[in-house]
């Protein structure tokens, strides 16, 4: 996957595994560009986006394994979204990776309810595998939505009859503007 040159721009999430997904720069469904150039710089952006990340970022063979695990997560995730069954293979890999996590993660019996962590060895794939477990057994997953105009996901939380677009500054200004173009278009005499 390329990566483009994006530090200022933050994906939008509603959840910190949500961020992590939304890891992409692209104004399609096509995902093949990055918002990071390097592990570090994945890790910088979860940790903005309020994810409890290892001190190290992964290598290049971890980050092209998380890479691949984020791909398996979208995949299962945008399926959810559109009332799909997801894809067989992939909702393997992530059962794999949650079980593995689930295994080597630490818990803590709090007064909120039960914490997990991920073990002493627990990589980035493991912080982000609790991160899917703790989404997908939230009450926000049944509002999980994905944008029409692109490939990121979001938690709807709005009222009526939904959201459509990731943010109304990035994807739902371009859908009015080309809506009212098509309008236009359509008005004018041939």
């Amino acid at each position: 996957m390329v990566a483009k040159d994006h530090r200022q721009q933050k994906p939008p999430a509603d959840h910190p595994f949500l961020a992590f997904v939304n890891t992409v720069d692209d104004d399609g469904k096509s995902r093949n560009q990055n918002l990071f150039s390097s592990g570090a710089e994945l890790v910088a952006l979860l940790a903005e986006a309020g994810m409890d990340v290892p001190k190290s970022p992964p290598g290049e063979a971890q980050l092209r394994s998380v890479l691949a695990f984020r791909e398996a997560a979208y995949a299962v995730l945008s399926a959810r979204a559109a009332r799909r069954a997801p894809p067989r293979e992939e909702s393997l890999d992530l059962e794999t990776a949650l079980k593995s996590a689930l295994a080597d993660s630490s818990f803590d019996f709090a007064t909120t309810g039960l914490r997990l962590s991920t073990g002493p060895l627990g990589g980035l794939q493991d912080h982000l595998a609790l991160q899917l477990f703790d989404l997908t057994t939230s009450e926000d997953f049944t509002r999980l939505s994905e944008c029409r105009r692109c490939t990121r996901l979001f938690i709807d939380r709005g009222r009526g009859r939904g959201r459509r677009w990731c943010d109304m500054a990035r994807c739902g200004n371009r859908a009015k503007a080309e809506s009212f173009r098509a309008r236009k278009r359509a008005l004018k005499p041939a």
